[in-house]
């Protein structure tokens, strides 16, 4: 026998389930913490809220575009609880250190398969560690469990493209760049000061020779008390470097801001293997982009022989771990 039940009992029964089943997600969800680190770790809610809390008021999101801003954009404004993402990265423990960590970046996936990539300066080095964050509550609200154990938010990024929800997996990696350096040293060969540098994509195959008339060429900033410090060379002083944007010299390579791709992340590198890591969101997307320049004066003289005739330089960076002198390669990934 059938019976036949009424469409409002229906759809209270509709709704009811699906409820049940947000909510059954939202409790057995986690986030994955895996790839070059020491402890791969699977974070539940309840595991995010027994860290340290970290919040932030006023994040004003403001959804992409492919055209340049205007005056009279309007965003949305929340306040975010959550877990930098600093915190989860050192709670799993990062597999490399010292010399390799400049080479290291992290993605973040989502649910939908929005995907951003981060560098480790950007978490590590700079003040946009602190703005970071996988949030659980927004507005004095928990994140709703449809969507996810958290939201992956940026303040310092001026768009909301690396907005992720439903965050799934965080991902460690580091480029295979062989580290040649001290087995120079040890057999005493001397490479010769670069003159210039390859500037490669890798997903287009594109490539262009970059030389110092070029880097002449583009428009100037100045960086005042650059703090050169590392834990393995010690305390290097604080300098003035003077060059253009890296995201100008990525422009003149033919890389616009309509290109932005937050899933993509660049590799500067020298002959012998030092190399620093960027996100094409801190270049393209943050409030702190004027802060990364190719340098190809220091202390108002040129690069002399040891630095080659250019230099990778942070000021927003409070460690020298970017600095990469005698650039021998740019790489977009």
């Amino acid at each position: 026998m059938f019976y036949c039940v009424p469409k409002k009992i229906f759809l209270v029964i509709s709704i009811t389930l699906l409820l049940f089943i947000q909510n059954a997600y939202g409790a057995t969800a986690v986030i994955q913490v895996r790839g070059a680190v020491i402890n791969p770790l699977e974070l539940s809610l309840g595991d995010l809220k027994n860290m340290s809390p970290f919040h932030v008021n006023g994040v004003v999101r403001i959804e992409e575009k492919k055209t340049a801003a205007k005056s009279d954009e309007q965003g949305v404004t929340d306040d975010y609880r959550g877990v930098l993402l600093r915190d989860v990265l050192e709670k799993a423990g990062m597999k490399f250190v010292r010399k390799f960590e400049p080479g290291v970046y992290i993605r973040v996936r989502g649910g939908t398969n929005q995907e951003a990539v981060f560098s480790f300066g950007e978490i590590f080095y700079s003040s946009s560690g602190r703005s970071i964050l996988l949030s659980y509550e927004k507005s004095g609200r928990p994140i709703n469990p449809n969507e996810g154990v958290a939201e992956l938010v940026v303040t310092t990024d001026v768009r909301a493209g690396r907005f992720i929800k439903d965050v799934r997996e965080i991902i460690v990696e580091r480029v295979d760049i062989p580290l040649a350096a001290y087995d120079d040293k040890e057999k005493n060969v001397i490479r010769p000061p670069s003159t210039s540098l390859s500037i490669i994509d890798r997903r287009t195959r594109k490539t262009k020779e970059f030389g110092k008339a070029d880097l002449d060429a583009l428009p100037k900033i100045t960086i005042h008390n650059a703090l050169m410090a590392g834990d393995c060379e010690g305390f290097n002083g604080i300098h003035t470097f003077e060059g253009s944007l890296l995201r100008s010299v990525l422009e003149w390579f033919g890389l616009s801001w309509a290109d932005r791709d937050y899933s993509r992340s660049v590799v500067i590198s020298s002959e012998d293997g030092f190399c620093a890591t960027f996100s094409l969101g801190e270049l393209f997307n943050s409030r702190l982009d004027n802060n990364i320049i190719i340098a190809g004066k220091k202390n108002g003289v040129l690069l002399d022989a040891k630095s080659g005739f250019a230099v990778s330089v942070v000021g927003e960076d409070r460690m020298g771990g970017r600095s990469v002198k005698r650039i021998h390669r740019i790489e977009i990934y």
